[in-house]
């Protein structure tokens, strides 16, 4: 089709070249199929001669709620516009300042004329076009004189047939009213690339690793199986350690907002209702209690949850580990995890089926005599069989034997078959039949579809309650997608459990078991007994921070994880094990109040020496992520405008649009900000009201959480976070990036001599060099932009005012303690590689 539209081009060069068209031939001949056909604007968007006081607007390009986005004032062919030289002769394209275009009296005469019609009205865009050339150029900016704005300046038609691709983008009927392309195409000048210079590149040890703490080999075992997930068959452990509190939420000091995990609005629009547990599965153990005892059957059910709420965890101890009464004498529970299930359809079919009829043999019939398969399961089929296949065969015979033998084996191997008579069985016995299908969110959205139109199967097929756990921007995805439009009002959101709960209850449980001679023995066996009561003082230690709400660790773990449980249980296996927590100074004072410099280095580098993003859970908040035209503020700008978009004392979903427009209109960095809100969604910074995860054009609005809050309010600032970050960022000074890289040298090398206060001072002015750097780019752009920010406003001033307090007590703590011991130090890099990024 592209090139269909191409050769029309081509065509109407040949045809209007040299001829002297009027206004009106203009219009209808070139102006007219440049609109229509090439840029693809119906007609019913573009209203003609539009009498706008005291004359009549050429063109008027509307949205679809009537309101004008761009004017257009036609002139007759023969009207020259004389613009300024090309720089090279296959330009076709350019921006030229409008002042130098108004020295043209024609240009002048049309672009004041569209102008008064964009005024009246309230249009910002207009374009003045003698059909051949096309200026196009916004009527007014804020805090800019007009006269200085650039135009996007089209030298000749041809333009539109050697760069059809980027005439489309730019001035299609989708692009100006979807993808606010002009705001784009007409802010201020267009930036140059800038060279971006990357230290880490340089820096010939940098994924050098440490070595871990030294308890960490007497508690991985138990840190690994206790800081997990709680499996099937430990009731012990699972009675012990559940947190049924999930009201989880965040204060946060200075500020009147209160994040929450929560349902989310649209989900409540579908009728998906808040889930509180009371102990025993809450509305929902409640709903399938009432499914079994009144016969309710052929129903789905979905639990809802985002990443690491605990969705699982919630099935099994509901379940599995501590059911209704009425459940645990009248139901049969089949729970399939596809946990560990390859991504293929028939894989995820044959483990959904066979699993199943594995879980509903609980009296081994599949198993036992033949005759009591017969008669128990197989009797439908068994009494045809007799008339058909095994008709006129004696029952004693061979022939007769062998013929049974194999349809009794293809009746086993039909599983769906099987499912229904076991569940035919069950049904006699007074038992209804539960059947959960968990661990979904691991596949692709296809293959997630695919589970719940198992799911949908299993309910028809099996005429029994079906309960299925699902993220929620899965169920959006469906949903719009026409997968679930059988669903009706049987979701339940499940909200995840506060972190301190879930980690004191697992610290003093672990702790225990650390001194129980039967479970020590069991978990760590043949280690040190002396290591082994260390351990156990450790846990305690660490457990006393999880009860105070204002400690670094608490704070820190429970902010980066945004009620992904698991992700903050994984964050705090690294704590616990990291060389770089202090655990013989901890164990030597038998208490401990951690400082948020203890708490961020094992978290962000547990087991390295210099941070890289890719290799972090908690990502680099001011890295450049577009190389043109990129910002190492945009992230942080996001959050901001968020952080002051409150309903009541409560964050509060902002249109993606609005921010959208604010970016385009205000910086011209489209690229960077869906970069940037890519970034954030991927880690929980912020929300979309639809729950995906990353960005895409179905994110309709966000909100901040409690991660984003942490992230914009101390994070960002906080001096060992800036120093760690520092030679990971891309800078656009070389001299700044020559500079991290001699002083991340030298930091090394001083490392290695133990020379503690020197290797401090050092990353002190690492720091400084570094913020200053940012200072002088974030005044650049605030000049470039016209921000008008007052300086307490700005990211930088918060860093230097915070570096200036931090850099005394970071020296004094450098003179106090001792050097750090020789394990901690850097391991060679084929000793022990770098930890693998995570998989998010």
């Amino acid at each position: 089709m592209a090139s269909d539209i191409i050769g029309q081009i081509h065509s109407l060069i040949s045809e209007v070249k040299g001829r002297d068209l009027n206004e009106a031939d203009t219009r209808h001949r070139v102006i007219d199929f440049i609109l229509h056909d090439v840029l693809a604007w119906p007609r019913n968007r573009v209203n003609v001669e539009e009498y706008i006081a005291p004359g009549y607007a050429d063109y008027v390009l509307t949205k679809s709620n009537e309101d004008a986005i761009l004017f257009i004032e036609a002139k007759r062919d023969g009207i020259f516009f004389e613009l300024p030289h090309a720089v090279n002769l296959s330009e076709r394209c350019t921006y030229i300042a409008i002042n130098k275009l108004l020295t043209d009296q024609n240009i002048s005469s049309a672009m004041k004329q569209v102008r008064a019609y964009c005024q009246d009205t309230g249009c910002e865009y207009a374009c003045v076009t003698n059909g051949n050339e096309w200026i196009f150029f916004k009527t007014f900016e804020r805090g800019r004189r007009w006269e200085t704005l650039n135009a996007f300046v089209i030298r000749g038609l041809e333009y539109f047939s050697e760069n059809y691709t980027a005439a489309y983008n730019s001035l299609s009927y989708s692009s100006i009213t979807s993808r606010l392309s002009l705001i784009s195409l007409l802010n201020s000048a267009p930036n140059h690339d800038r060279t971006i210079y990357y230290a880490k590149d340089r820096i010939p040890f940098y994924s050098h690793a440490i070595t871990a703490n030294k308890l960490a080999s007497t508690l991985r075992p138990i840190v690994n199986h206790y800081f997990g997930v709680i499996g099937d068959d430990d009731s012990e452990f699972m009675d012990r350690c559940y947190v049924s509190q999930r009201d989880y939420q965040q204060t946060f000091a200075g500020m009147r907002t209160l994040i929450e995990d929560s349902l989310s609005p649209y989900f409540a629009e579908y009728g998906i209702r808040q889930l509180e547990d009371s102990g025993k599965g809450g509305s929902l153990g409640g709903r399938l209690t009432k499914n079994i005892k009144k016969g309710r059957r052929g129903e789905v059910l979905v639990l809802f949850g985002g990443k690491g709420a605990g969705k699982s965890t919630f099935i099994k101890r509901l379940l599995h580990h501590n059911p209704p009464r009425w459940l645990r004498d009248h139901a049969v529970i089949a729970i399939i995890d596809l946990l560990k299930v390859p991504e293929e359809p028939d894989v995820i079919r044959e483990r959904i089926w066979g699993g199943l009829v594995a879980k509903l043999d609980k009296d081994n019939i599949l198993a036992g005599e033949r005759s009591d398969l017969l008669e128990k399961l197989f009797k439908d089929r068994f009494d045809i069989a007799n008339r058909q296949e095994l008709h006129g065969l004696p029952k004693t015979s061979e022939a007769y034997n062998t013929q049974l033998n194999a349809l009794v084996s293809a009746w086993k191997n039909d599983k769906k078959y099987c499912a229904t008579r076991l569940m035919e069985y069950w049904k006699s016995q007074d038992c209804g039949i539960i059947v959960v299908i968990d661990n979904t969110d691991q596949y692709s959205g296809q293959n997630q579809d695919f589970c719940f139109a198992s799911a949908q199967e299993i309910a028809s097929e099996l005429n029994c309650v079906t309960l299925i756990s699902m993220r929620e921007e899965r169920f959006y995805n469906s949903k719009i997608h026409g997968v679930l439009d059988a669903f009706q009002n049987a979701g339940f959101h499940i909200s995840s459990p506060k972190p301190a709960e879930v980690f004191k209850k697992r610290l003093e449980y672990t702790s225990g078991l650390l001194t129980s001679p039967r479970a020590r023995q069991h978990i760590v066996e043949d280690a040190d007994k002396a290591l082994i009561e260390d351990a156990a003082r450790y846990l305690t230690i660490v457990n006393r921070e999880f009860y105070n709400e204002r400690s670094p660790l608490n704070g820190f773990l429970t902010a980066c994880a945004h009620g992904d449980t698991r992700m903050s249980l994984d964050l705090f296996r690294a704590f616990l094990l990291s060389g770089y927590t202090n655990v013989e100074e901890m164990l030597a004072a038998g208490t401990w109040n951690f400082q948020i410099h203890q708490v961020i280095k094992p978290v962000m580098i547990p087991t390295r020496y210099f941070y890289d993003e890719l290799l972090s859970d908690i990502p680099n908040i001011y890295q450049l992520r577009f190389n043109r035209n990129g910002s190492h503020f945009t992230a942080l700008r996001i959050l901001r405008k968020l952080s002051k978009n409150l309903d009541g004392a409560t964050a509060a979903y902002m249109s993606m649009a609005a921010l959208k427009s604010y970016f385009l209109d205000t910086f011209n960095m489209l690229d960077d900000f869906i970069k940037n809100v890519d970034m954030l969604l991927k880690h929980g910074f912020v929300e979309s009201n639809n729950r995906l995860d990353s960005y895409s054009d179905d994110v309709d609005s966000l909100k901040i959480t409690g991660y984003g809050m942490y992230m914009f309010k101390e994070l960002s600032h906080i001096f060992t976070y800036l120093d760690l970050v520092c030679t990971d960022t891309g800078v656009f000074e070389e001299s700044v990036s020559n500079y991290l890289v001699e002083a991340a040298k030298k930091e090394y090398t001083l490392f290695l001599n133990n020379d503690r206060v020197k290797r401090v001072q050092t990353r002190l002015d690492r720091v400084e060099n570094f913020i200053t750097y940012l200072h002088s780019e974030e005044e650049r752009e605030k000049a470039q932009f016209s921000l008008g920010m007052a300086e307490e406003d700005m990211f930088t001033y918060r860093c230097i005012r915070n570096f200036e307090v931090e850099k005394a007590r970071v020296l004094a703590s450098a003179h106090r303690q001792p050097a750090r011991r020789k394990q901690s130090r850097p391991l060679p890099s084929r000793a022990r590689p770098p930890r693998p990024p995570r998989k998010r």
